[in-house]
């Protein structure tokens, strides 16, 4: 990667003197933010652009450079490349497009690089990009002129799945007054992707947070592996978030699962702050850019209040809590303005003071009384009142410095000054409350990352001392009995049961088993029993049950279903609990990924669930319970006593075991598992096996 980012020796090929050829902007890229290093071009005729010489083949520029940037049609490519290796040149930047993006004679085309590539063991970026910015060194490859004035360095780099976006994160950005160190374009990450980029600048000394724009990930479990290594914060836009077209799922972990949900969870997982698009990304930026806040207490200083009512509303929403001023504010305020001017309160409104001298001085007053873990300052102001609105952010940039503490300043004015201010104070200005504060929620929720992820690490319980064998059906799909014995083999409790082949061995079944008793059909062709009439409930005596069996039998014969005999699973009842669902798949990019909801039936109806990728320990198991709507169930409620939700993390803890150690188990439903306050019981199961080498 060093040679990418850090070349000492470039050649630009593609290059010519016509006023229309987008490489010779390359070269003066480079030359406007004064790269020092060793220059070359070459075209398919010679000449000259900006004083570079233009040569008309790789033979005339020396051996072993570092770097080969190409932008030429797409078919020449893999020949270009080709010439490369045999000159040494063994990093390239691959900006053509009309590759897999584009046709399937693209798709060869890049296949072709890709065996060039390992010929003569090239690293490259792209194809189908802009390529490579570095601040440092003037490193600028886009194909497009940019301009010195309109990027600002900083501790932020970006990794964009799109060229037009990490130009536009360049600016956003350095506008923003976070600035940028590198900025890498992956295109169509034929060769190197995301994870390759994040794992060199996780240890890039000069990158002090790393912003990503991606639309697919290549692979998430890395992904995972980088970001919980991490000691830098890592936001990712990740746009392309419908969900994927599914075939008809088996179980309803499938049927509810996305790719989106799966991506939230892999992030909330490893301290990944996930950005909602591109003013979220920037606000997130710019509140990291801050002095890290601690913990939830606010407080908020306006010179409207109209702004001070709208910011309590929001600060609320990001769970900040705005604690009321002591007197001691008031007694050590008092000499600054009447006591009748303004209440000491929080917000405070300091509408009628026209001092702006006075507002820093508040500023300070208020931290030594209250000592908050963040303060948002919200300022209004006119043209004429704009010198004194940047002293102001002068002091609070001083106060920020001195003190260590995360002050957002928030300005709304007609007067743009925000990046001149922004130079002068070393710090973020924010243009409006909801960017202020979903910045400063973003930096508590890193800080308190930070503070857990050492006792977080994700490892298996200890392996199940017992063993199952899974006899798959014809279909691959498992009947009850057989994922509820899978499940029992990882230590979740099951109701009894027992299989019957007849309406007579039902009835002695359940009196084995205690009244009263289920009765289940058994067949892998049916997802939904209750769909299909295929249950019965609540059974008291063994005419009952006999009864039932011969009316589920009867009522089998009028279905799709074809089997030549159907078996009966007599259960013990289990009641007085929540229904909830627990489910396991396996996703292409993150791997096994367990599902928690409730609602039983109606889980598919209320879509109350939650995701996490396997392993994952007690702390993402509670999470995970808080994180349905329908959680307040669980602590009781009518009159009803609060379930053992301590049984039921340990079912989802062994359940992400099941998952991690079975890898042929592709589908699991625990469905329902019913949580009482004495335990959590499956009753029911259902899972999908394929045939592969573990």
């Amino acid at each position: 990667m060093k040679r990418i980012f850090y070349p000492e020796s470039i050649v630009v090929i593609g290059v010519s003197e016509r006023p229309d050829n987008l490489a010779r902007y390359i070269v003066s890229n480079l030359l406007t933010f004064k790269y020092q290093g060793a220059l070359y071009a070459v075209g398919l005729r010679t000449g000259e652009v900006y004083g570079v010489p233009i040569v008309d083949t790789l033979d005339k520029v020396p051996n072993d450079l570092d770097l080969a940037v190409i932008l030429t049609p797409a078919h020449t490519v893999p020949d270009l490349m080709d010439f490369c290796g045999r000159k040494g040149i063994l990093r390239v930047v691959v900006e053509s497009a009309g590759f897999s993006e584009f046709s399937e004679e693209g798709r060869r085309l890049e296949e072709q690089l890709i065996e060039v590539a390992r010929k003569w063991n090239i690293r490259f970026v792209g194809p189908n990009c802009i390529s490579i910015v570095n601040l440092e060194t003037g490193v600028c490859l886009p194909f497009g002129p940019i301009s010195p004035d309109t990027v600002q360095s900083g501790p932020a780099s970006v990794i964009a799945q799109s060229g037009g976006v990490s130009l536009t994160y360049l600016g956003a950005l350095s506008k923003a007054g976070i600035g940028v160190n590198k900025v890498v374009s992956i295109g169509n990450k034929t060769d190197l992707d995301e994870t390759d980029y994040l794992a060199y600048l996780l240890d890039d000394d000069d990158t002090g947070m790393i912003c990503l724009y991606l639309e697919s990930i290549s692979d998430g479990r890395l992904l995972m592996d980088l970001a919980r290594s991490s000691s830098k914060p890592i936001i990712i836009h990740k746009a392309n978030r419908g969900k994927a077209s599914q075939k008809v799922a088996f179980s309803h972990t499938a049927a509810l699962a996305d790719d989106d949900r799966i991506v939230g969870a892999a992030f909330k997982q490893t301290g990944i702050l996930r950005a909602e698009g591109f003013h979220d990304m920037v606000a997130i930026a710019q509140g990291l850019s801050l002095p890290p806040v601690q913990g939830n207490e606010l407080l908020i200083i306006s010179r409207s209040g109209g702004h001070a009512v709208s910011a309590a509303d929001t600060a609320e929403r990001y769970g900040f809590q705005l604690p009321p001023l002591p007197d001691s504010f008031d007694k050590a305020v008092r000499t600054l303005f009447s006591a009748d001017v303004i209440a000491p309160t929080n917000p405070l409104d300091l509408g009628v003071i026209y001092d702006f001298q006075v507002y820093a001085q508040i500023v300070e007053q208020s931290l030594q009384a209250l000592s908050p873990d963040a303060v948002l300052l919200i300022n209004t102001y006119s043209q004429h009142e704009a010198d004194d609105a940047r002293l102001l952010a002068r002091r609070v940039g001083d106060i920020v410095r001195e003190l260590g503490h995360p002050i957002a300043v928030c300005n709304y004015t007609d007067v743009d000054d925000s990046r001149t201010i922004q130079k002068e104070i070393g710090l973020p200005i924010f243009d409006d409350i909801n960017g202020a504060l979903r910045g400063l929620a973003s930096s508590r929720e890193w800080t308190v990352w930070q503070k857990n992820s050492a006792r977080r690490a994700p490892s298996l319980m200890q392996t199940s001392q017992h063993t199952v064998s899974i006899n798959k059906t014809e279909d691959g799909v498992l009947n009850a009995d057989q994922a509820l014995n899978l499940c029992a083999a990882y230590g979740i409790t099951t109701a009894r049961w027992e299989i019957a082949r007849n309406p007579e061995e039902a009835m002695k079944s359940a009196e084995r088993i205690g009244y009263p008793v289920a009765l289940k059909i058994l067949s892998s062709k049916m997802i939904h029993k209750t769909d299909y009439g295929a249950l019965a409930l609540g059974l008291c005596d063994p005419n009952e049950v006999v009864t039932k069996a011969q009316e589920l039998l009867g009522q089998m014969k009028e279905t799709t279903i074809e089997s030549p005999s159907f078996a009966f699973m007599v259960q013990q009842m289990v009641s007085d609990g929540i229904e909830v669902i627990l489910g396991g798949k396996r996703d292409p990019h993150f791997g096994p990924v367990v599902m928690f909801g409730l609602g039983g039936i109606h889980v598919e109806i209320y879509d109350d669930v939650t995701f996490r990728v396997a392993p994952f320990d007690e702390f993402d198991a509670r999470a995970m319970i808080k994180e349905v709507r329908g959680a307040r169930l669980l602590e009781g409620f009518r009159g009803k006593a609060p379930v053992d939700q301590e049984s039921l993390i340990q079912a989802l803890l062994s359940l992400s075991q099941l998952m991690v150690e079975n890898p042929n188990v592709t589908e699991m439903d625990i469905n329902p598992l019913i949580v009482t306050s004495k335990g959590a019981v499956a009753v029911d199961a259902r899972g999908v096996i394929v045939d592969r080498e573990r």
